[in-house]
């Protein structure tokens, strides 16, 4: 007769369950926590590398301004002037200045502002429209160093974003009209300094186009003098030609 011996199997402790459960939460707890701590160190240190690249732009010399805008525009405009004093006054808009004509006796036909403007073809409308400008402007004159070279927006890496790109009739608006609806907001304080104590070396002013309206040139001098004194330290010439891409 075969016999059987039958052996109670007890659980295991309880608390031991317990304490592995909590054991197990902390670890996630913790590990959740780490988790956080770099993706908030991660954000942190992206946003201060964004704010030293957005710094860091606008010390950017001019030659570089320039060729950042040229990647975002496709056609260059040089105007007379951002004083509303000089615009052809029947029509209330700056004048446009022609590319150059190649005729040595006149020179370069130059104006104190540039617009680079970046033009997309809209369904229904048989030419481009305007959807983004980019406005430098000078103020001063060739008889001394006080002028300002200025952009609008400040910020480098931004356009102004036309909303209202064409006219009652359908029409894409030129770049004149554009200018002459928005230059309260290019000339405010909103707009940026790109350089200063400059002068022109001709009295129409720093910008020309070069044979196409993707090709312009800019042209000054800048005075450093030392502070105080009004002592001249040097006399730099800047001078720029460059090419939309």
């Amino acid at each position: 007769m075969s016999s059987y011996s039958y052996k109670i199997l007890r659980p295991r402790n309880a608390a031991m369950t317990l304490v592995e459960v909590m054991f197990s939460l902390a670890i996630g707890v913790v590990t959740i926590g780490i988790a956080t701590w770099f993706v908030y160190e991660g954000t942190k240190a992206s946003y201060k590398a964004m704010a030293s690249v957005e710094n860091s732009t606008q010390q950017w010399g001019l030659t570089t301004k320039l060729q950042v805008d040229g990647k975002i525009a496709n056609m260059i405009t040089i105007l007379n002037s951002a004083d509303k004093s000089t615009w052809a006054s029947n029509a209330g808009i700056p004048i446009v200045i022609g590319v150059d004509d190649n005729n040595a006796a006149n020179g370069l036909e130059r104006g104190k502002a540039l617009v680079l403007t970046k033009s997309v073809l809209v369904e229904g409308v048989d030419s481009k429209v305007i959807t983004d400008m980019i406005f430098y402007y000078y103020t001063g004159s060739n008889l001394d160093y006080t002028g300002t070279l200025k952009r609008y927006p400040q910020n480098q890496q931004k356009t102004f974003k036309i909303t209202a790109p064409r006219d009652s009739a359908n029409q894409p608006k030129s770049v004149a009209q554009l200018v002459s609806e928005n230059i309260d907001t290019f000339t405010s304080s909103d707009a940026g300094l790109v350089q200063d104590n400059l002068t022109c070396i001709s009295p129409g002013g720093p910008f020309a186009q070069l044979g196409s309206s993707t090709n312009a040139s800019i042209a000054f001098i800048r005075q450093q003098t030392a502070p105080g004194t009004g002592t001249v330290l040097s006399q730099d010439l800047t001078e720029v030609s460059f090419n939309l891409r």
